[in-house]
């Protein structure tokens, strides 16, 4: 009896101890790996750069403006500003601000600008669907958090039930009420439980160090979870069909809006591909002067040697070596593509519905049996301790039907947490956030 209450005592104090801890929810979890993942900072830089090509594509209407100066010197015989050479060393100074506008290039700046937009929505939809793919893991590693905790509480019962057993025969042998050979049996059966034990904790530490880093947690020496009360009978026991499921999806995930707003994109550079079959019109102005180092002052050359201009310049492409209609044949081969990658992403979808579809039947007939099983693991183990007790069944035969038991509870363990990530799967499909 001692070494049950030892026993007891140390685990009070583990569980104590990690109550006194923070632990976290998977609603925390999700939200930590979503804020420090470096994969996702990638992604939101990608999408912020995006933005800067939007903004670069609207700056095209704007004017460009320019500024140019020069200085030159000569030394020796030079031709001076009346016409005439003349020995002697001179300098010479000029400046000049140009200005130009694009009034129509074949609705191109329009097209690329609302291609850019589509683009950036498109980038958005990556982000989001990369911060999807990364929960939809983290919550896979937190039920198997879940489970393993599980599956070290039922290896410390059976270690408890040998303690049991172990101070009842040492007591019984102690009377002589049973040989000694018995107690050694009961030892070994005890020795192997805390063996079993000891694998469950470092399954759990192992799991609790994978979460730990898949949401980037430094410090996990005290890292733990929070363990949900899931009611697996309460969850949905009639699933939702495959197609209903797909038919909300199919408007909902990010992969489906990100590829459409591709097909878009290049629908829109196809347009600014065939505005090279258009004239270009632009407006433009320019204004000069410059001074040179001779007998008139400054004031005089600058008056007198200003020089503007205002100009319409219109270019219409005769023959660009079939330049334009090769760059719409790519971009009407590019909106093909992207008419099938739509097609693909849907087809992809479905089938990954179909298998979680598939996979959440599964598990809940799993489920149904393996619960039964543990029923009758029960029934069969307490016929087989009462005979254990009054030495009417060897401790092999305990052991046996004590293994089978704990192998029926840990195959509805397994059951139970595949049901539950299964059914999760389906609501995540259908929009609804992951959460226990």
């Amino acid at each position: 009896m001692k070494h049950l209450l030892f026993f007891l005592v140390t685990s009070l104090g583990i569980s104590t101890g990690l109550s006194a801890q923070g632990v976290w929810t998977l609603e925390q979890c999700i939200d930590h790996a979503l804020k420090q993942n470096v994969s996702l900072q990638q992604a939101d830089l990608n999408r912020v750069n995006q933005g800067i090509s939007l903004d670069r594509a609207k700056s095209q209407r704007l004017p460009g403006v320019y500024a140019s100066a020069s200085a030159a010197s000569s030394f020796g015989q030079s031709m001076n500003n009346q016409g005439y050479y003349e020995y002697g060393n001179s300098q010479s100074y000029s400046g000049s601000l140009s200005a130009s506008m694009p009034l129509f290039s074949g609705f191109q700046i329009s097209n690329t600008i609302k291609a850019q937009e589509l683009n950036l929505k498109a980038s958005l939809e990556d982000l989001k669907k990369a911060r999807e793919s990364l929960s939809v893991t983290i919550a896979s590693a937190y039920l198997q958090v879940l489970f393993n905790k599980e599956l070290l509480q039922l290896a410390k019962d059976q270690e408890a039930l040998s303690l049991q057993q172990l101070d009842r025969y040492q007591s019984m042998a102690a009377l002589g009420k049973i040989p000694e050979g018995q107690v050694s049996e009961i030892k070994a059966l005890y020795a192997n439980n805390q063996l079993e034990t000891s694998r469950a904790q470092s399954n759990l530490q192992l799991s609790l160090l994978d979460l730990a880093q898949l949401i980037e947690l430094d410090d996990w020496t005290s890292f733990d979870i929070v363990v949900p009360a899931i009611d697996v009978k309460a969850l949905a026991l009639q699933l939702t069909p495959a197609d209903e499921i797909y038919n909300s999806a199919v408007s909902l995930k990010p992969v489906v809006k990100a590829s459409e707003l591709r097909l878009e994109q290049n629908e829109r550079q196809l347009k600014v591909a065939e505005g090279g079959y258009y004239p270009s019109l632009s407006v433009g102005a320019s204004y000069g002067n410059g001074y040179y180092g001779g007998n008139m002052s400054l004031a005089d050359q600058l008056s007198k040697n200003a020089r503007t201009s205002l100009h319409l310049s219109l270019s219409v492409p005769l023959f660009n070596r079939f330049e334009t209609s090769n760059s719409v044949k790519s971009a009407k081969l590019a909106i093909r593509n992207a008419e099938l990658e739509v097609e693909n992403t849907k087809k992809t979808l479905y089938k990954e519905i179909q298998q979680a579809w598939f996979n959440a039947s599964t598990a809940m007939d799993r489920f149904k049996a393996s619960n039964e099983s543990v029923e009758q693991s029960k029934i069969a183990f307490r016929f087989t301790e009462e005979k254990f007790n009054n030495a009417r069944a060897t401790a092999y035969e305990y052991d046996e039907a004590r293994t089978k038991l704990a192998s029926a509870q840990s195959n509805l363990l397994q059951a139970k947490y595949n049901y539950l990530f299964s059914v999760k799967i389906l609501d995540f499909y259908k929009g609804e956030p992951l959460a226990l």
